[in-house]
């Protein structure tokens, strides 16, 4: 147990170091304005509520190759610049947690290790039950009204149908992403 948070302590701390190094910060803009576009045009939704997106395929890198803070910071600019690019209702804090969260859930999951197969399910089971579901679900109650709760099954519908389409193309986005040297993005 004490060698898990040693991992992650670790982990924490070389990410904020990447934050010193000008191609961090410009490998991670050019895949936040990745996740922009994927975040505006890769999207179906089936209503207000309910959206199925792909820009959590451009997180998912950034957490590879920097960590749990840069890609928890992607995360957040990416919520808040959305909404200020594409507003589709009023800003709320708490979305940009849930954004913040899966960045740091990803680099957790992603950086420094060997992203097996497992922890890719492992990190996008954790991220769809606790921040898609859960929070997400809670913060749509608390902006919509108690009448949210009520999507809460199709929000889990939606959820656990699209995990493994989901876990495959990180998958096979981490097969990509294992071909790029270390050296060109530090």
């Amino acid at each position: 147990m004490r060698s898990f948070f040693s991992l992650l302590r670790r982990q924490v701390v070389d990410s904020a170091r990447s934050l010193q190094r000008t191609q961090t910060l410009t490998t991670a803009g050019l895949l936040l304005a990745i996740q922009m576009v994927l975040a505006s045009y890769g999207v179906i939704e089936v209503s207000d509520s309910l959206k199925i997106s792909l820009a959590h395929l451009a997180l998912a890198p950034t957490a590879m190759f920097f960590g749990p803070v840069v890609a928890g910071m992607q995360g957040a600019l990416s919520d808040i610049l959305g909404f200020l690019i594409k507003p589709t209702g009023p800003y709320f804090p708490g979305f940009t947690l849930s954004a913040l969260l899966g960045g740091v859930i990803y680099g957790f999951f992603f950086y420094q290790t060997g992203r097996k197969p497992w922890q890719i399910v492992a990190a996008r089971l954790i991220i769809i039950v606790f921040v898609n579901i859960c929070l997400n679900t809670l913060f749509l109650t608390m902006l919509y009204g108690p009448s949210m709760m009520a999507s809460l099954p199709v929000r889990a519908f939606k959820n656990i149908v699209q995990l493994p389409f989901d876990c495959v193309l990180l998958l096979a986005l981490c097969r990509i992403m294992r071909r790029v040297p270390q050296s060109a993005v530090r």
